[in-house]
């Protein structure tokens, strides 16, 4: 009982934090190498970012439910896109959510089908994402990966912009953070540890 009540105290301590939502850190990056590792323990809700001009920031998310996935952007005319692991397109939209906001809906034709690492980046109109082949994307509103450079990793971007930047809002479904808290990462230490003191201290 003793053993018992010392490890429910350093879980209620140490308990790991659930962070539904993320804040840009900073300018997160245009491309996979340099793309923002949203962190923190439990499904990610939303991300919160600002965009100067111009710019595309790029977050890397998990997604567990790959046919439950949703992004909904609200802000000031932003475009969404999804890229998996490799940096290979899976699905973007500009306007689809609603006036100007972008949506990739859960379900889609072109939703990703497996979980994994992914890279959701938004991008003020009309910067689009290329690769050495060219557009990664064609279509409009809805983006879908069939552009001449769809079958390659996207290596920058290209494309005029209104000038206009602000604060957006990403909402999301289907997805959680990528590396666990902190607190989380000490608790599981220290769980490690009682653990191994516990069977010593049987074996004594």
């Amino acid at each position: 009982m003793k053993q018992i009540s010392i490890i429910g105290v350093l879980l209620a301590v140490l308990g790991s934090p659930a962070f539904a939502n993320w804040t840009e850190i900073g300018d997160a990056g245009d491309l996979p190498g340099t793309a923002q590792i949203v962190q923190g323990g439990g499904p990610l809700d939303s991300i919160f970012g600002v965009m100067n001009d111009p710019d595309v920031d790029m977050y890397k998310i998990y997604i567990y439910d790959p046919a439950g996935f949703s992004a909904h952007v609200t802000g000031y005319d932003p475009q969404l896109f999804l890229f998996d692991q490799s940096g290979l397109g899976v699905y973007g939209d500009d306007d689809s959510g609603g006036g100007f906001n972008a949506l990739l809906p859960a379900g889609n034709t072109y939703s990703p089908t497996t979980p994994g690492i992914y890279y959701l980046a938004i991008s003020e109109f009309n910067l689009d994402p290329f690769s050495a082949g060219g557009a990664i994307f064609s279509g409009y509103p809805a983006a879908t990966p069939t552009g001449p450079g769809s079958g390659s990793p996207v290596s920058y971007w290209s494309g005029g912009t209104w000038g206009v930047g602000g604060e957006y809002r990403i909402d999301l479904t289907g997805a959680q953070n990528v590396i666990p808290a902190p607190g989380a990462i000490l608790l599981g230490s220290i769980g490690v540890g009682l653990v191994s003191w516990l069977r010593r201290r049987r074996t004594l």
